[in-house]
């Protein structure tokens, strides 16, 4: 078992790896800045209270998405949010893929998938967002959502397969 120190350290070096990546997911989940920190720093407060307590995590990165995926969740069923495309059109450099210099093209790609991804369910949307945005391979994703890498692969494949079909 680590000892505080260790648990302390771990965290913080989580911190530094994950903390913009994890941002960027609740930020593509709830589509609100201060909100999206809120539920960031709210997520490694429960992990870091979770290790203080004396538990141990095999796979932090994992954990951590797992935190912030049911504080998404809980936050979901307090309020209903914005939609994504009203607060894009009034604020587009509030999207954390936006980039003043990104050329016109994948400009319009991405506009174009973000509107398309809007048809699929919800499952399918975070499905593609822990994959393409999140970087998460499907054991993550799997560890994310409780189900097995094999069922992750297989609905990921079917919810692309309809993105595409959108596009």
């Amino acid at each position: 078992m680590a000892s505080k120190d260790d648990k302390k350290n771990e965290l913080l070096a989580a911190y530094d790896a994950y903390a913009d990546a994890i941002y960027r997911h609740v930020f593509f989940r709830v589509f609100q800045k201060n909100r999206a920190e809120e539920l960031t720093q709210e997520a490694f407060m429960k992990t870091w209270q979770y290790l203080n307590e004396g538990n141990d995590v095999e796979n932090i990165r994992a954990f951590l998405y797992k935190v912030a995926n049911n504080l998404i969740i809980d936050n979901s069923r307090k309020k209903k949010e914005e939609s994504l495309d009203s607060i894009l059109e009034e604020n587009p450099q509030l999207e954390p893929a936006y980039r003043g210099d990104r050329d016109i093209e994948s400009q319009i790609l991405l506009k174009e998938i973000h509107e398309k991804m809007k048809y699929l369910e919800e499952e399918e949307r975070n499905l593609i967002t822990f994959r393409y945005f999140d970087d998460l391979d499907p054991k993550e994703i799997a560890e994310v959502l409780g189900i097995s890498a094999n069922n992750v692969s297989v609905k990921l494949n079917r919810a692309l397969k309809k993105l595409r079909e959108y596009l």
